[in-house]
Parts: C-alpha cells; sequence; structure tokens
C-alpha cells in the first residue's frame, strides 16, 4: 500500500511542476557559421578556412637551404618529419609589422605537399556569422596578398579576409625555390 501513496505523490509532484513552470525561452533565429583559423600579415588580419591548417607551431630552429629563394627560410624537424619553412610576408612581398616573438608557423598539409608558412601572428579559432561575409572588401590589401583573398568577414566591426592558403600553395611560382 504504500508504493501507491508514494506513486500517488510523484504524479501530484509531477502535474503541480508541469503547472508551474516557465515556458522555455524562444529560440531566436538561428545563423549559420563559418569557422575559421586568424592570423595577421602585414598588419591585415586574416582568415584561413578550418582544415586548411592542420597546426600552428612557434618558430622552430631552422636548417638553411643554401641556393634558394629568400622567402626559404630553411627546414625544421617536427616529430621526426622536415617541414620547409616559408617567410610568408617575403614571398608575397608584405613587410612584416609584428614583433618577431609574436611569429607563428602554420602547418599546411595538401596532398603530398607538407610546408610551414610563417605569419606575424595566430589568433585561433574564429567564428563569423555566414551574413557578415562580403565577397568584395573596401580596403586594399598590401603586397600581392589580393591575389589569394577571396572576401571578407566582420567581426566586431572589424574586417577579417579570407585567404585561401590551398590556391597559395598549388600555384606554380610556390615550387620555384632555387635562386
Amino acid at each position: 500500500m504504500a508504493a501507491v501513496d508514494a506513486f500517488t505523490q510523484l504524479r501530484a509532484l509531477e502535474r503541480g511542476a508541469v503547472a508551474h513552470a516557465l515556458p522555455l525561452p524562444a529560440q531566436d533565429e538561428v545563423s549559420e557559421q563559418w569557422r575559421g583559423l586568424g592570423f595577421s600579415l602585414g598588419g591585415t588580419r586574416l582568415v584561413a578556412a578550418v582544415g586548411e591548417v592542420v597546426e600552428v607551431l612557434g618558430l622552430h630552429a631552422l636548417t638553411r637551404i643554401p641556393g634558394t629563394r629568400p622567402w626559404i627560410l630553411g627546414l625544421a624537424n617536427v616529430r621526426g618529419r622536415l617541414l620547409p619553412v616559408l617567410d610568408l610576408a617575403v614571398y608575397l612581398d608584405v613587410e612584416h609589422t609584428g614583433p618577431k616573438s609574436q611569429r607563428r608557423v602554420l602547418v599546411v598539409e595538401d596532398g603530398e605537399l607538407f610546408c610551414g608558412l610563417l605569419v606575424e601572428q595566430s589568433f585561433g579559432m574564429l567564428q563569423f556569422e555566414l551574413q557578415e561575409y562580403d565577397e568584395r572588401p573596401r580596403e586594399p590589401a598590401p603586397g600581392q596578398l589580393d591575389r589569394f583573398l577571396k572576401g571578407a568577414f566582420r567581426l566586431s566591426g572589424r574586417p577579417w579576409r579570407v585567404m585561401d592558403l590551398r590556391s597559395l600553395v598549388r600555384e606554380p611560382a610556390f615550387f620555384e625555390v632555387a635562386a
């Protein structure tokens, strides 16, 4: 008999909770998000799509490679793999603006290609509202950056230019490393 009384009390509690429960908040319109890795080059805030950068590293000790172009900084040993490191600013004719202590290497792996691109600073993962995308941003980019830019997002009122790293590492000039 005690089990029946307990069940009756639980049902009464449930009815009271449902009767006095607050409604769930209305779900605002869900907006689609675009995620990317933020970095800077020549003072320009840039972002690369998730998946184009597999890792972000500090600048390791590099072994110089004789007879290469000035934008080839050298080779780094990253967990037993040789990583060619390129100075992206020098390659794109952009002046470095940030302190050397903030520079990072974006590791790009595209098929057989495995390389590191030195940038001024990494800001980590960023999320953007898709409606904040502009195909034709107003601000010109320094050097030859425009060749690899595909629009921009706005975040907190600031533009973040979308850089297509895959098209950068697939261009024929990228492989012309002999001086």
